[in-house]
């Protein structure tokens, strides 16, 4: 598992960066980890399109979710039938989120394992027989951060990028029955604190281990963040779609 694991994701991530390396008009490994990260970015965009919708619809419905489980918390049939007549209203798969996770984490364990095993010379044996060898790898970044070290700022902006991310996927407001049910306020409250933990724990992760991966997961999560920041003003104009607005101020529903 381990070989087929190296040979169709590590090897061509790996030749695919050091390619982009060799092409650049100045070879600069934190540059070519960018455009790398734009490509695969670029080359699952479905995907990760497909589990960033999903996971923001189901952060939209959790107050209606949260209604639905204490209005029928004596009847758990009913309770089932009516949250799935709430996912097929707004187009949810329950599930989605997680199943395009699981197909991501192979991709990003693959990333993660090219610039944790880094670029000595035994790694660049392992070359495509098309693509160059290097002489050398300039692992500073711009002139400016060493890649191969552990870099503190460049692990608090990456830290400060998740933050955002994090944000972005919360409900802006919490509807009146949330705040008045102490369960579902505490569920909440829960929810907004996870937007905190997750970039602590990237902080953590990220402190003691060479900045390429900093570099890599703050690229990433950019691409993240205006993916997200699309995918809202879709649902935006999907959910303003059904409504017209009348000319003394009203809603009015179009059916």
């Amino acid at each position: 598992m381990g070989n087929i694991f190296n040979l169709y994701l590590i090897q061509p991530i790996f030749n695919a960066l050091i390619f982009i390396y060799n092409t650049l008009p100045w070879q600069d490994i934190g540059l070519a980890t960018i455009i790398l990260t734009f490509l695969i970015r670029l080359v699952f965009y479905p995907l990760f399109h497909k589990s960033s919708k999903q996971q923001i619809l189901m952060n939209r419905i959790q107050p209606e979710l949260q209604k639905i489980q204490k209005e029928y918390k004596d009847d758990k049939e009913k309770q089932v039938k009516a949250q799935m007549a709430l996912y097929k209203k707004h187009k949810v798969n329950p599930f989605g989120g997680c199943l395009f996770a699981i197909i991501q984490l192979p991709i990003i364990l693959a990333v993660y394992r090219v610039f944790l095993n880094g670029f000595g010379s035994d790694k660049l044996d392992t070359l495509y027989h098309f693509v160059t060898r290097p002489e050398t790898i300039n692992s500073i970044f711009l002139g400016l951060i060493d890649l191969s070290k552990p870099n503190i700022g460049l692990a608090l902006i990456t830290a400060y990028l998740q933050y955002i991310s994090s944000k972005m996927i919360m409900p802006k407001k919490q509807p009146k029955q949330v705040e008045e049910d102490p369960k579902m306020k505490m569920a909440s409250t829960l929810q907004k604190q996870m937007v905190f933990i997750a970039p602590v724990m990237t902080l953590v992760i990220l402190i003691p281990l060479p900045s390429i991966l900093a570099l890599y997961w703050s690229a990433t999560t950019i691409f993240s963040i205006f993916q997200q920041w699309l995918i809202q003003k879709t649902i935006k104009v999907e959910d303003d779609s059904n409504k017209i607005i009348e000319q003394d101020g009203t809603n009015k529903t179009i059916n």
